[in-house]
């Protein structure tokens, strides 16, 4: 049980360690990985032998109801991810109400508002979009007869689309 005691001290540590508060040399490997002061504390409270695999480490603390963060964390985690973009404080303040677990929520690498959205974009007939493949995946919908087709390539760029559709506005999330 003592151990258990330590972990919940160190809370949710391990979901915040980020991409950029690595050394250099360690964000130029292709995997995600701890350092090794923060690896070998966390083995050490959990027993658990994980090492470097930040990942693993992640999803190991998703698993632990028995887990849970500080009274102050949420306070903590927003004055953090305030420093990459202010508008975390809309989201996450002391008292906020959530249903995700709040050591679970992750900087998604752009600011807020920062993917545009595809709005009343321009369309072309099917026969002329040539840049196109036949096997090419689409998210396609009918509206009152009539037929649109957004490319997932270009949904991927912006992931949300707002247009008018057979004369109803729509939106598209991706």
């Amino acid at each position: 049980m003592g151990r258990l005691t330590a972990t919940q001290r160190l809370g949710a540590f391990v979901a915040d360690l980020t991409y950029d508060a690595l050394p250099a040399e360690a964000r130029a490997k292709t995997k995600l990985c701890l350092l090794d002061g923060v690896a070998n504390a966390l083995g050490g409270l959990t027993g658990q032998a994980f090492g470097h695999d930040w990942r693993r480490w992640v999803e190991w603390l998703a698993e632990r109801e028995d887990v849970h963060p500080h009274r102050d964390y949420a306070a903590w985690k927003a004055s953090l991810l305030q420093r990459i973009d202010p508008a975390f404080g809309e989201f996450l303040y002391p008292g906020v109400k959530h249903r995700a677990r709040l050591e679970e929520i992750q900087w998604g690498g752009v600011r807020k508002d920062g993917i545009p959205a595809l709005t009343n974009p321009r369309h072309v007939p099917a026969r002329a979009a040539t840049y196109l493949t036949p096997d090419e995946l689409v998210l396609g919908l009918v509206v009152r007869g009539e037929a649109r087709a957004y490319p997932l390539r270009i949904m991927d760029w912006h992931e949300m689309a707002n247009d008018v559709v057979g004369g109803v506005p729509i939106s598209i999330a991706y």
